[in-house]
């Protein structure tokens, strides 16, 4: 295969020039991209970093975050549940639950709580990704590394666009945006998105009811039919507004709103004889709908020999859920969560400018963030069956019999986070010899959690003691207040060497991802009250909670441009020592999940990019991350007597592997009808994926295929494209309640027709 590709390479560069000077540059080099906090070109900076321009977002249809898995290696984002759930994985970081180990930042403002991470991406300019620990800048819960997105700005493009696209399963997508530099001084741009998806897979329980009226009561569009479920459909706005009064004074205004909503859960009961979801069969209502609005406010100003930044942030999240919690066909329980977030942060920084050796940067900053969290989990008929065994199996003298036909439990949470950080980065180049240079930063963070939570549940019941019958009401409440104080001392030590563009670079750094609490806990903590008749009492605290997760991470790089930057490699090799692992599970008595820490882990790999054009119409691109991530010290108690050791098995939710080979090529043909044909194609992998600590299910390597082709005449182009071509077969997440496992399976064969113009 890599003589083949060698082969083809060596042929195409050796073309001749009559040839080769009629094609178009359509496929054109990386623009310099410069670090927006440590001002100089992210090439040069002395971590592991990918960067997608919008060429590449747009060629890959990458519509939102979970497209990144893959393309950048050692990153995966599995594809299930819903727009509600953002596990992000990089180098065996990352979590289900609770606060998100890689941290997620849209026009240098972070995105704080990772319900929010999956947007729908339209007009990015581009993506960087920056893999280990950033907390030295960036702060908590950067601890697997940070995702940076920049949208298009009016003073990059102005003009208008125009993008439709239409495919099977009823996808559509349409797409309008106007960019305008009004005058030398102020530009504004305004745009709007729209995207539907009918779903892929079907609940064949007959009396599923997807619940297809959205909030407002509107019928969503016919693709979103009965028993669909992971359809989709969701609206966004956005506006840039951009004043620059002076050449040393800019201020950028940003605001978006985004509107989302989803049928069902696609998991099925797995079949371990296929290694693969069964099909989908639950009988409860399930959907997921949210409200984002995003505000920020990015004042720099240009000194002499400095640069200040001040970014202010404002997040309102509004979302609600509804979901067959057994996901099985008996009336067990299901779940309904509301959560109203508002979050605000400010940043300001300042940091050198001009040719000294010495370059530093420095800054505070701060948070605030209250999350108001209501959920009612409601026990159906036999759901109150199992409630009911085990009271009588417990020793009751007397049968006990519940009367109710259901038994909510209702619960009420006031979780409010808010932190402060001072941070300091010198760096100074040209140490003792020309190229080196060597950097030391270090981050003081402080953060405070606390919690007021209300749960409470009653039912009725009766119970005959001889002649006589005795009824009753038995309930059971859980209420208080909890918190916790966190500070953490973040450094991070770092040296680089250039020569000729070429650069190797040696780190070690902290990371941090902050603890909290187990809201989904207090729905468990009132079963085990309701399944006894005895007095029980918790340690809240302790019970709920969840201590911080700190890492080490070790790594040397490099990065060598060839044949005048028309072939980029870059490879880094790291060591992830991790302690306090926070690992995401069902709660004993599968009444939600929970967050607990799990000992100690290490992961170790390597990462590999290439990026090679030949010629400026044609283009290769290549990414291999390969982690092996192991738990070094890992013991569940399961019981009084029993304790199950994990040493030395996988991470869950980790690939072994994550591959990447994308090729670009586009024809110019000089007459009234085409200007240029493009043909691409991506193949990407990922795999060995264990889904359990114990390492008994798993996702072995998979692999898929996508193609697209298009023609172009002046402002105006139009294309095929397919995805999953070969239509591979493989689960995107796995998890086991009330005894019972359960999968999604991945995404079908897909093809579609899209419209672009701009004017």
């Amino acid at each position: 295969m890599i003589k083949k590709v060698t082969y083809i390479i060596i042929v195409l560069y050796l073309l001749p020039q009559s040839v080769r000077a009629q094609q178009n540059e359509t496929i054109v080099l990386d623009e310099v991209v410069v670090s927006s906090k440590e001002g100089q070109e992210l090439k040069k900076i002395p971590a592991s970093v990918s960067v997608l321009s919008s060429t590449q977002i747009e060629n890959e249809k990458i519509s939102g975050v979970r497209g990144l898995s893959a393309l950048v290696p050692n990153l995966f984002i599995p594809d299930y549940g819903s727009k509600y759930t953002s596990a992000i994985y990089i180098r065996g970081v990352g979590s289900r639950l609770g606060n998100s180990a890689t941290g997620m930042y849209v026009d240098n403002v972070p995105y704080l709580d990772k319900t929010s991470f999956d947007f729908d991406f339209f007009d990015i300019k581009r993506i960087e990704v920056l893999r280990g620990p950033q907390g030295t800048l960036y702060g908590r819960n950067s601890m697997g590394g940070l995702i940076n997105i920049y949208t298009l700005s009016p003073w990059d493009y102005q003009g208008t666009r125009v993008k439709l696209s239409a495919g099977n399963y009823g996808h559509i997508k349409a797409q309008l945006s106007h960019y305008a530099k009004l005058s030398e001084k102020f530009a504004l741009s305004v745009g709007g998105n729209y995207s539907a998806s009918g779903g892929f897979l079907k609940n064949q329980n007959p009396e599923y009811n997807p619940h297809y009226f959205n909030a407002a009561g509107i019928i969503m569009l016919p693709a979103y039919e009965k028993n669909n479920v992971e359809a989709m459909q969701s609206a966004a706005l956005r506006a840039n507004a951009s004043w620059r009064p002076s050449e040393k004074i800019s201020l950028n205004y940003v605001g978006s709103y985004e509107y989302a909503d989803q049928s069902g859960y696609a998991y099925g009961k797995y079949d371990f004889a296929a290694n693969l979801p069964d099909t989908v069969n639950y009988n409860d209502a399930a959907y997921y709908r949210r409200n984002v609005f995003n505000n920020s406010l990015r004042f720099e100003y240009q000194g002499k020999n400095f640069k200040i930044a001040s970014t202010t942030g404002h997040q309102f999240l509004k979302d609600s859920l509804l979901l067959d919690q057994d996901f099985s066909a008996a009336s067990m329980f299901s779940l309904f969560q509301s959560q109203k977030l508002n979050a605000v942060n400010e940043e300001i920084t300042i940091r050198s400018s001009g040719n000294s050796n010495f370059q530093w940067i420095g800054g505070v900053s701060g948070f605030f963030q209250n999350m108001n969290t209501g959920s009612l989990v409601t026990f159906r008929k036999d759901g109150i069956a199992f409630i009911q065994d085990n009271i009588n199996n417990s020793g009751m003298p007397f049968p006990l019999t519940i009367s109710n036909e259901t038994i909510p439990v209702l619960g009420e949470y006031v979780t409010r986070n808010h932190g402060l950080a001072a941070f300091l980065q010198p760096t100074l180049n040209n140490f003792l010899i020309r190229g080196l240079s060597v950097s030391a930063g270090v981050r003081l963070d402080y953060e405070r959690v606390s919690l007021e939570h209300y749960t409470n549940s009653a039912y009725d019941y009766s119970l005959r003691m001889g002649p006589n019958l005795i009824s009753g009401t038995k309930s059971d409440t859980v209420a208080g207040n909890e918190k916790m104080d966190f500070t953490q001392l973040l450094p991070k030590f770092s040296v680089r060497y250039e020569n000729s563009g070429n650069i190797v670079y040696a780190s070690v750094s902290k990371g941090y991802k902050a603890g909290g609490y187990n809201l989904q806990m207090f729905s468990d903590l009132i079963e085990t009250k309701m399944r006894t008749t005895r007095p029980v009492e918790f340690d809240i605290q302790k019970s709920t909670s969840f201590k911080p997760e700190y890492s080490w991470n070790y790594e040397i790089g490099g990065r060598v441009p060839l044949c005048d930057n028309r072939i980029n490699l870059g490879m880094t090799l790291f060591l992830l020592d991790i302690r306090d692992q926070q690992i995401a599970e069902f709660a004993p008595n599968g009444q939600g999940r929970m967050i607990k820490n799990a000992g100690e882990s290490q992961s170790k790999g390597i990462e590999f990019e290439a990026d090679i054009h030949p010629f400026s119409c044609f283009r290769i691109g290549m990414s291999y991350g390969y982690t092996e991530s192991k738990f070094t010290e890992y013991r569940e108690q399961i019981d009084e007597t029993s304790v199950v050791d994990y040493s030395g098995k996988y991470v869950p939710f980790v690939p072994g592997q994550t591959v990447s080979l994308t090729a670009d090529y586009a024809f110019h043909f000089k007459n009234r009808f085409i200007d240029r044909f493009l043909i691409g194609g991506k193949y990407s992998g990922a795999g060995k994926i264990y889904w359990t600590e114990a390492n008994d299910v798993a996702q072995k390597f998979y692999s898929l295929l996508s193609g697209r082709i298009s023609v172009e005449k002046g402002d105006f182009s139009l294309g095929v494209w397919g995805e999953n071509l070969l239509n591979a077969k493989y689960t995107t997440f796995y998890f086991k309640t009330f005894g019972n496992s359960f999968g999604q399976t991945g995404k079908p064969v897909r093809f579609g027709v899209d419209l672009n113009v701009k004017f």
